[in-house]
């Protein structure tokens, strides 16, 4: 399993960077990545820089160059909701741009045209994990979940926040976290953003945001810290599927009747079967993957061999 991890400023990362020792360095796009382990995970992390645009791409090239199999984004942002104090943690459970505004054609706030999909909903395991992860806070910490608005623009009056919290009843705002929910829910990638709170997004917001951002960068940084150490690794063994296959309910109970540890994908969203259709030379379902062999369809016989390779 490959967790990529994304703030978009070097206050945001650089306790990431701290723990992961020496990483292997990649650079693509102006954009470095870095490779290692850390909590007993292999991440990779990176600075998207700044805005929407720059996070969409972060995102994508995350995704396509180093397979991750989760993202977590995590930062800072500014409170909407009038209960939320500095330092307090919100975790999305969705996301969606507030800045994107076709009403006068017709279109509601916030949606894209011509997209069925607009609202890009979290990851509901990653999203448990980080509430639970921000139990081991210090007590008066709140750590809630709720609606999380991007748009490229910082957000520091009364009035706008107002206007926000009412329209779209989210919880916080800040300016990355929508795009790269929406380049994860594209390909199939399961995300969650975590966000402390650096200022109210009012007028005192610019001398707030300078003054708490270390504060809540190392509030965010804590919960994916405690986040990574409950996320087990991938099962060794992984059997491609989808609905209503007889062969594949077969393939699932026998495995299941061996003891055997395995992950289920559907095919019909899973982004690695096209790779591995690439690697074995055959498609269908089911097909049951171990390091660098496979089995396509029942076949015990087969099935006990692949499970008592080492490779």
């Amino acid at each position: 399993m490959r967790i990529g991890i994304i703030g978009a400023m070097d206050e945001e990362i650089a306790l990431y960077m701290e723990g992961m020792g020496q990483p292997a360095t990649t650079q693509k796009a102006g954009i470095t990545y870095y490779s290692g382990e850390w909590e007993g995970q292999q991440v990779v992390l990176c600075k998207s820089g700044v805005g929407k645009v720059n996070a969409a791409v972060t995102t994508q090239i995350l995704i396509d160059q180093f397979s991750v199999d989760h993202v977590i984004f995590t930062g800072v942002a500014g409170a909407l909701h009038p209960e939320l104090n500095i330092g307090d943690i919100v975790v999305s459970t969705d996301c969606l741009q507030h800045d994107m505004d076709v009403t006068a054609l017709g279109f509601e706030p916030g949606q894209i045209p011509y997209t069925e999909q607009w609202i890009w909903k979290a990851d509901q395991k990653l999203t448990e994990q980080a509430v639970d992860a921000g139990k081991a806070l210090e007590a008066g910490i709140q750590v809630v979940t709720g609606r999380i608005l991007s748009g490229d623009q910082f957000v520091a009056s009364r009035e706008k926040v107002a206007a926000l919290y009412e329209q779209f009843g989210a919880h916080c705002t800040e300016m990355e976290g929508a795009a790269v929910a929406q380049v994860c829910a594209m390909n199939h990638v399961p995300f969650v953003v975590v966000r402390s709170m650096s200022d109210k997004a009012d007028g005192s917001a610019h001398v707030n945001f300078l003054e708490f951002t270390k504060l809540a960068s190392e509030r965010s940084y804590a919960i994916v810290k405690n986040m990574l150490a409950s996320i087990k690794p991938a099962a060794d063994v992984i059997v491609y599927s989808t609905k209503n296959c007889i062969d594949c309910n077969l393939v699932k109970q026998w495995l299941t009747a061996k003891g055997v540890t395995f992950e289920v994908r559907d095919v019909m969203t899973s982004r690695a079967y096209q790779e591995e259709v690439e690697r074995f030379g055959f498609m269908g379902v089911p097909v049951t993957v171990k390091g660098e062999k496979a089995v396509k369809g029942y076949q015990p016989a087969e099935l006990e061999a692949l499970m008592e390779s080492t490779e």
